[in-house]
């Protein structure tokens, strides 16, 4: 029998994904801008909207994966997000001392360990509902 995704769970996806989008339309449309308006130290817009691109795909993907019913058919997806967040807190970290990424790269970081945090407590959580007796 298939186990339900846990609300919470998909709560933290849906706020992922809205996060996804934002920063998505400001990375493939606006780099310049973000550079400027965040005091980033590089400009590279075909990688900055080639990031772009990929927060655009991983929000389609967190409105699929909230849609699902079925923890078994989300799963992989929750642990490649898992790892994607806590790489990139650590990128960013390593970004903020030897990048001086500033204020920006600060709030990178404190965003993705957030949503590590989170994502990894619900994750834990629906591993242990998946793994009661019914």
């Amino acid at each position: 029998m298939s186990q339900e995704i846990l609300k919470s769970l998909k709560i933290v996806l849906l706020v992922e994904a809205a996060l996804f989008v934002v920063f998505g339309i400001f990375f493939t449309f606006f780099i310049e801008e973000y550079v400027d308006l965040f005091d980033w130290p590089d400009l590279d817009p075909t990688a900055g909207r080639f990031i772009g691109v990929i927060f655009l795909s991983f929000a389609f993907i967190a409105v699929l994966v909230w849609r699902e019913k079925e923890w078994e058919r989300i799963e992989l997806i929750v642990v490649l997000n898992i790892l994607m967040v806590i790489l990139g807190a650590i990128v960013m970290l390593i970004g903020v001392f030897v990048d001086e990424t500033g204020w920006a790269g600060w709030l990178n970081f404190a965003l993705m360990l957030t949503f590590f945090i989170l994502l990894l407590f619900y994750y834990i959580l629906q591993i242990k509902k998946s793994t009661r007796p019914s």
